[in-house]
């Protein structure tokens, strides 16, 4: 009697590990496609133009080995000179009249409801991973969770297609609290393939405030080893 309640549940379990498995590899793999979509290589580089609120801020943007990100500010005028670098978990900004480089975290914001981890990051995978997956077909969400805590959210649900091509991002602080909703558009032929060109933010926290993020000039580019000191800022 035992054995014939036994087994079952075995089966059963083993069924659920094995299901449980296939979703994260499945949804791991989703996430790369996303991952390669939004960047076009290890080491590239791109203009970004960030609107909201009547304020606009063009930006440059190196990325080398995936992992490392500057963000140089070219206008408004007053904010020539300003830079953001990202380095692994590591972020500092530099403004220019000071002596050095300053430690921020991914959360600080740029302009809106746009922050430096959202500017400087262009993959997903280096800082979180897929804990569940549901939808199918062009509706498939993929909820993300930090891989460490010097990540800049603390939940990102992922709405994408079965290409790979993004959606919809919603982020998420500690507690569930929602901060904003990212909705990825403006699809053109970038490098060999279709990728999102503008970005709309809107920003829960400042009732619906929404934020342009419009890339252009995406180049494949590796760019000097010594832009990614945070002691070289003043110097580039």
């Amino acid at each position: 009697m035992l054995k014939s309640i036994i087994k079952p549940a075995l089966i059963a379990l083993s069924m659920s590990v094995a299901a449980a498995g296939a979703w994260a590899a499945d949804g791991a793999a989703l996430l790369r496609k996303v991952d390669d979509i939004r960047a076009p290589g290890a080491n590239f580089t791109f203009d970004l133009t960030l609107n909201s609120g009547g304020k606009t801020e063009q930006l440059e943007v190196s990325v080398q080995n995936s992992t490392k990100g500057l963000v140089r500010y070219t206008k408004p005028t007053k904010m020539a000179g300003r830079s953001i670098l990202f380095v692994d978990k590591n972020m500092w900004v530099f403004v220019p009249g000071t002596r050095r480089a300053l430690r921020i975290s991914p959360q600080q914001r740029v302009l809106g409801g746009v922050s430096s981890a959202d500017v400087a990051r262009t993959v997903y995978s280096s800082d979180y991973k897929v804990v569940s997956t549901s939808g199918s077909g062009n509706a498939i969400v993929l909820q993300l969770a930090p891989k460490t805590k010097s990540a800049a959210y603390a939940r990102i649900d992922l709405t994408v297609a079965s290409s790979g091509a993004p959606k919809q991002a919603v982020f998420y602080a500690g507690g569930g609290r929602k901060l904003k909703t990212m909705h990825f558009g403006g699809y053109k032929s970038v490098l060999g393939a279709s990728r999102p060109t503008q970005l709309k933010v809107v920003d829960h926290l400042e009732g619906g405030k929404v934020t342009t993020m419009t890339y252009s000039s995406f180049k494949k580019a590796k760019t000097p080893a010594a832009w990614y000191q945070p002691n070289n800022l003043n110097r580039l």
